[in-house]
């Protein structure tokens, strides 16, 4: 019995151990814990297609250089707002160039 004991023990904190290995932002749906970095990536496509279509926002690129900058230190909460903001900018100036594609007097 002790040796059943000692055993379920021995596996129980070992399986704690392991469990402290991942840092606390490990994405566990991919298996990815560059969250920020995929986000920071996500934003500057965006971008690249919002400057495509001539509406390249003043502080998109501002909020992606942070986020790099801020991404640094793992599992910063402050890149990933970073770089959602500056992929909610690009997609905003992508909609308002498809808005203003006609704009002109209306009489």
């Amino acid at each position: 019995m002790k040796k059943i004991l000692l055993i379920t023990t021995a596996v129980f904190s070992l399986s704690t151990y392991s469990a402290d290995l991942l840092p606390s932002c490990h994405n566990w749906n991919d298996g990815s814990s560059d969250t920020v970095k995929a986000a920071i990536a996500a934003a500057t496509a965006e971008n690249k297609k919002a400057a495509k279509v001539g509406f390249e926002w003043r502080d998109t690129v501002k909020f992606i250089k942070k986020a790099t900058k801020l991404s640094a230190t793992p599992c910063n909460s402050s890149a990933l707002t970073m770089a959602n903001m500056a992929k909610a900018q690009a997609l905003d100036a992508q909609k308002q160039a498809k808005d203003q594609a006609n704009a002109g007097p209306s009489f």
